[in-house]
């Protein structure tokens, strides 16, 4: 079942609907994404802008600057100009020739809207989306962003520029205030594939949440769970898929009779939340799901990042970003 849009005991049903206030007007959202694009930019001077730069390394290196040689020094980077003109030992410095274009798509599905922690699963997406536009901004690199559903609602193609970045960062916020339709993660995939012919990083925020139908075929016992199309993209570009959740798709609290109901298709169910065994039955089908879904994942070609929405996004993404950049530098 779709990640659930509102909890409540079947007699208070008719009682205010959590819905509503998932649903900020215009002007809150302008707000929010002012608010957000500041806040991203402040945070993305500190360590989330030298992880990203690391995680994310550029396509080579260029020459910046020889200094004097001290003991230790790789051999190799001699500067033997330097030498022939002073008569002393030189090395050679170099940084990072950074050329690297990120692609972030953004799932606006009306299963994004879910939240029990006062943080929808979209505004969660939007900000971690808002930080990597922030830090790839601050790095030079280019951005791009599209937001979905059933089919791409929103586009701005990969640029750099402050001006950009912003447009970017209103675009994340402002995409999911209509998040009603249903979940195609092809027309996600789609689009990421036609917003840059070269190679990229990709970032898919979704939760997954795949209709029956778009599924590719089953893999013995496992569930199918992604669309079939997937590797090719992990295949052109450094994919990266950011599973979005909620506390309470993971376990199921003990609050009686609840009625839990499909936010993209209309259909419910009531669950009686004071049985152990059903609670137990409900943990066991999201810890199901959620390996089958990391198997997946990285089956196709994608690394794997889970965001839950009762925690920061900045911590998340920077431990993302160190162990990434851990494993690229023991890769060698």
């Amino acid at each position: 079942m779709r990640s659930l849009l509102r909890w409540r005991r079947p007699e208070r049903e008719a009682a205010g609907a959590r819905g509503a206030s998932l649903v900020p007007s215009s002007a809150d959202l302008a707000r929010a994404a002012r608010i957000l694009a500041v806040r991203s930019r402040r945070e993305a001077t500190g360590l989330v802008a030298g992880s990203y730069a690391s995680a994310f390394r550029g396509g080579g290196v260029e020459f910046d600057e020889s200094r004097p040689y001290v003991p230790g020094d790789d051999v190799h980077h001699l500067d033997w100009n330097a030498f022939a003109r002073t008569g002393e030992l030189f090395v050679k410095r170099f940084r990072e020739e950074r050329d690297e274009t990120i692609l972030i798509a953004l799932d606006v599905s009306a299963s994004m809207r879910f939240g029990t922690t006062g943080r929808s699963k979209a505004a969660t997406a939007a900000h971690a989306a808002a930080l990597v536009a922030a830090a790839a901004g601050r790095a030079g690199d280019r951005v791009g962003l599209l937001a979905f559903d059933d089919r791409v609602r929103r586009e701005l193609r990969p640029s750099r520029g402050p001006g950009h970045t912003w447009s970017v960062i209103e675009a994340a916020v402002l995409s999911g205030r209509d998040a009603v339709g249903g979940t195609r993660l092809e027309a996600g995939i789609e689009g990421l594939l036609g917003l840059a012919r070269s190679h990229a990083v990709a970032l898919l925020l979704s939760d997954f949440r795949v209709a029956a139908g778009e599924a590719g075929p089953r893999r013995g016992d496992e569930p199918a769970l992604l669309p079939a199309s997937l590797p090719d993209l992990a295949k052109r570009h450094d994919l990266v898929s950011v599973v979005l959740h909620d506390p309470r798709e993971e376990a199921l609290p003990r609050a009686g009779l609840v009625r839990v109901r499909d936010p993209e298709a209309s259909r419910s169910l009531l669950l009686n939340s004071g049985s152990a065994r059903v609670r137990e039955r409900y943990r066991r089908a999201w810890a199901l799901r959620a390996a089958s879904l990391e198997r997946g994942l990285r089956t196709a070609g994608s690394d794997v990042l889970w965001l839950r929405t009762d925690r920061d996004p900045l911590r998340t993404l920077m431990a993302f970003f160190q162990r990434r950049a851990a494993r690229k530098r023991a890769a060698g």
